[in-house]
Protein backbone atom coordinates (compact mmCIF):
# COMPACT_ATOMS: atom_id res chain seq x y z
CA UNK A 1 0.00 0.00 0.00
CA UNK A 2 1.13 3.67 -0.19
CA UNK A 3 -0.32 7.05 0.74
CA UNK A 4 0.92 10.61 2.88
CA UNK A 5 3.63 10.07 4.91
CA UNK A 6 1.62 12.43 7.19
CA UNK A 7 -1.60 10.76 7.22
CA UNK A 8 -1.87 8.02 10.33
CA UNK A 9 -5.03 7.13 8.60
CA UNK A 10 -3.69 5.74 6.06
CA UNK A 11 -1.73 3.09 7.72
CA UNK A 12 -4.68 2.10 9.57
CA UNK A 13 -6.34 1.29 6.54
CA UNK A 14 -3.95 -1.30 5.40
CA UNK A 15 -3.76 -3.64 8.81
CA UNK A 16 0.47 -3.11 9.24
CA UNK A 17 0.14 -5.52 11.51
CA UNK A 18 -0.83 -8.32 9.36
CA UNK A 19 2.52 -7.85 6.76
CA UNK A 20 5.42 -10.03 6.45
CA UNK A 21 7.53 -7.27 5.77
CA UNK A 22 7.22 -3.17 5.57
CA UNK A 23 9.93 -1.38 3.11
CA UNK A 24 9.69 2.37 3.43
CA UNK A 25 11.10 3.60 0.20
CA UNK A 26 12.26 7.13 -0.86
CA UNK A 27 10.15 9.98 -2.41
CA UNK A 28 11.38 9.61 -5.64
CA UNK A 29 8.71 11.85 -6.69
CA UNK A 30 9.55 15.20 -4.57
CA UNK A 31 13.43 14.52 -5.59
CA UNK A 32 12.42 14.90 -9.05
CA UNK A 33 11.18 18.33 -7.99
CA UNK A 34 13.88 19.74 -6.18
CA UNK A 35 13.77 18.16 -2.89
CA UNK A 36 16.73 16.96 -1.33
CA UNK A 37 18.07 13.76 0.60
CA UNK A 38 17.59 15.48 3.85
CA UNK A 39 14.45 16.36 3.39
CA UNK A 40 13.18 12.92 1.50
CA UNK A 41 14.63 11.17 4.92
CA UNK A 42 13.05 13.15 6.83
CA UNK A 43 9.74 12.23 5.17
CA UNK A 44 11.05 9.19 5.38
CA UNK A 45 11.94 8.72 9.23
CA UNK A 46 8.17 10.33 9.65
CA UNK A 47 6.68 7.66 8.16
CA UNK A 48 8.82 5.34 10.05
CA UNK A 49 7.52 6.37 13.40
CA UNK A 50 4.25 6.46 12.49
CA UNK A 51 4.27 3.16 11.11
CA UNK A 52 5.96 1.50 14.12
CA UNK A 53 3.38 3.69 16.11
CA UNK A 54 0.46 2.07 14.31
CA UNK A 55 1.92 -1.12 14.56
CA UNK A 56 2.33 -0.97 18.31
CA UNK A 57 -1.41 0.25 19.12
CA UNK A 58 -2.75 -2.95 16.60
CA UNK A 59 -0.25 -5.61 18.48
CA UNK A 60 -1.82 -4.44 21.98
CA UNK A 61 -5.26 -4.69 20.37
CA UNK A 62 -4.48 -8.41 19.33
CA UNK A 63 -3.42 -8.96 22.54
CA UNK A 64 -6.43 -7.58 24.73
CA UNK A 65 -8.31 -10.24 21.76
CA UNK A 66 -5.80 -13.50 23.39
CA UNK A 67 -4.25 -12.93 19.92
CA UNK A 68 -0.45 -13.66 18.89
CA UNK A 69 0.60 -10.64 16.98
CA UNK A 70 3.19 -10.65 14.79
CA UNK A 71 5.93 -8.96 14.89
CA UNK A 72 7.36 -6.85 11.81
CA UNK A 73 10.01 -4.52 12.12
CA UNK A 74 9.70 -1.88 8.70
CA UNK A 75 12.95 -1.35 6.96
CA UNK A 76 13.75 2.53 5.28
CA UNK A 77 15.57 3.43 2.54
CA UNK A 78 17.79 6.45 2.82
CA UNK A 79 19.88 8.37 1.10
CA UNK A 80 21.87 10.93 3.33
CA UNK A 81 24.26 8.86 5.09
CA UNK A 82 24.36 10.98 7.97
CA UNK A 83 20.41 10.12 8.83
CA UNK A 84 21.96 6.78 10.28
CA UNK A 85 22.63 8.32 13.37
CA UNK A 86 18.76 9.39 13.81
CA UNK A 87 17.64 5.79 12.89
CA UNK A 88 19.45 4.27 15.76
CA UNK A 89 17.42 7.18 17.61
CA UNK A 90 13.95 5.84 16.52
CA UNK A 91 14.92 2.11 17.25
CA UNK A 92 15.09 1.05 13.13
CA UNK A 93 16.02 -2.18 12.85
CA UNK A 94 17.04 -2.12 9.56
CA UNK A 95 17.95 0.48 6.40
CA UNK A 96 18.90 0.26 2.94
CA UNK A 97 21.11 3.04 1.44
CA UNK A 98 20.52 2.79 -1.83
CA UNK A 99 22.75 5.70 -2.97
CA UNK A 100 25.43 3.81 -1.30
CA UNK A 101 24.72 0.20 -3.23
CA UNK A 102 24.47 1.95 -6.71
CA UNK A 103 27.50 4.12 -5.86
CA UNK A 104 29.41 0.51 -4.79
CA UNK A 105 27.83 -0.84 -7.48
CA UNK A 106 29.42 1.83 -10.41
CA UNK A 107 32.90 1.65 -8.85
CA UNK A 108 33.33 -2.16 -9.29
CA UNK A 109 32.56 -2.25 -12.44
CA UNK A 110 34.78 0.48 -13.35
CA UNK A 111 37.09 -1.33 -11.95
CA UNK A 112 36.16 -4.64 -13.67
CA UNK A 113 33.22 -4.15 -16.41
CA UNK A 114 33.13 -8.24 -16.30
CA UNK A 115 31.40 -7.45 -12.89
CA UNK A 116 28.54 -5.87 -14.59
CA UNK A 117 26.26 -9.47 -15.89
CA UNK A 118 27.00 -10.69 -12.42
CA UNK A 119 25.47 -7.61 -10.65
CA UNK A 120 23.13 -7.32 -13.35
CA UNK A 121 22.10 -10.73 -12.44
CA UNK A 122 22.14 -10.27 -8.63
CA UNK A 123 20.27 -7.16 -8.67
CA UNK A 124 17.48 -7.39 -11.15
CA UNK A 125 14.07 -8.54 -10.77
CA UNK A 126 14.59 -11.72 -12.24
CA UNK A 127 17.23 -14.77 -11.91
CA UNK A 128 19.67 -15.44 -9.20
CA UNK A 129 19.45 -13.94 -6.02
CA UNK A 130 20.63 -14.64 -2.45
CA UNK A 131 18.49 -16.96 -0.61
CA UNK A 132 18.62 -17.79 3.08
CA UNK A 133 17.70 -21.52 3.60
CA UNK A 134 17.93 -23.96 6.77
CA UNK A 135 20.65 -25.65 7.08
CA UNK A 136 18.54 -28.99 7.19
CA UNK A 137 17.51 -28.73 3.44
CA UNK A 138 21.14 -30.01 3.29
CA UNK A 139 22.09 -32.37 5.87
CA UNK A 140 21.02 -33.93 8.95
CA UNK A 141 22.26 -32.38 11.64
CA UNK A 142 21.22 -35.71 14.08
CA UNK A 143 23.07 -37.94 11.31
CA UNK A 144 26.80 -38.53 12.61
CA UNK A 145 27.64 -39.29 9.00
CA UNK A 146 26.76 -35.96 7.87
CA UNK A 147 27.72 -34.20 10.71
CA UNK A 148 30.22 -32.63 11.18
CA UNK A 149 31.30 -31.26 7.92
CA UNK A 150 33.37 -28.60 6.70
CA UNK A 151 31.71 -25.11 4.65
CA UNK A 152 33.47 -26.99 1.47
CA UNK A 153 31.35 -30.27 2.10
CA UNK A 154 28.20 -27.74 2.81
CA UNK A 155 29.30 -26.10 -0.62
CA UNK A 156 29.39 -29.32 -2.54
CA UNK A 157 25.77 -30.07 -1.38
CA UNK A 158 24.22 -26.64 -2.64
CA UNK A 159 26.27 -26.95 -6.28
CA UNK A 160 24.03 -30.49 -5.95
CA UNK A 161 20.74 -28.04 -6.52
CA UNK A 162 22.09 -25.79 -8.78
CA UNK A 163 22.80 -23.66 -5.53
CA UNK A 164 26.36 -21.40 -4.74
CA UNK A 165 26.47 -21.18 -0.81
CA UNK A 166 28.32 -17.97 0.25
CA UNK A 167 28.27 -18.44 3.64
CA UNK A 168 25.75 -18.82 6.66
CA UNK A 169 24.36 -17.84 9.90
CA UNK A 170 24.66 -19.59 13.24
CA UNK A 171 21.76 -20.21 14.88
CA UNK A 172 23.19 -18.32 18.39
CA UNK A 173 22.85 -14.82 16.33
CA UNK A 174 19.48 -12.90 15.98
CA UNK A 175 18.59 -11.27 13.26
CA UNK A 176 18.79 -8.56 14.97
CA UNK A 177 22.80 -8.62 15.04
CA UNK A 178 22.38 -10.06 10.92
CA UNK A 179 25.56 -8.06 10.36
CA UNK A 180 27.21 -10.70 12.26
CA UNK A 181 26.39 -13.28 9.91
CA UNK A 182 29.09 -14.95 8.05
CA UNK A 183 29.87 -14.41 4.62
CA UNK A 184 33.04 -16.45 2.65
CA UNK A 185 34.07 -17.58 5.80
CA UNK A 186 37.71 -18.19 7.11
CA UNK A 187 38.81 -22.07 7.36
CA UNK A 188 36.27 -23.76 4.77
CA UNK A 189 37.98 -26.55 5.18
CA UNK A 190 37.69 -27.05 8.79
CA UNK A 191 34.75 -29.53 10.19
CA UNK A 192 31.79 -27.51 11.41
CA UNK A 193 29.09 -29.04 14.02
CA UNK A 194 26.02 -27.95 12.42
CA UNK A 195 22.71 -26.74 14.42
CA UNK A 196 19.23 -27.76 13.03
CA UNK A 197 18.69 -23.85 13.14
CA UNK A 198 21.39 -22.88 11.56
CA UNK A 199 20.56 -21.17 8.02
CA UNK A 200 22.76 -21.26 5.19
CA UNK A 201 23.03 -18.12 2.68
CA UNK A 202 23.10 -19.25 -1.13
CA UNK A 203 22.92 -17.52 -4.35
CA UNK A 204 19.97 -19.20 -6.45
CA UNK A 205 16.84 -18.68 -8.57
Amino acid sequence: GHGDSKEARTGESIALDEFDSVLILADSVAIDHGADMESSDSRSLASLLIIKDIQKRLRQERVERGETPKETDPISEILDTRTRSLLQVVECAGYVMSNQIVSAAIAQVAECRDLNAVLGELLSARGNEPHIVPITQYLDPENPKENPCSFWDVCRLARLRNEVAIGYRPEEVEWADSSKTILNPANKGAPRTWHAKDELVVIAE
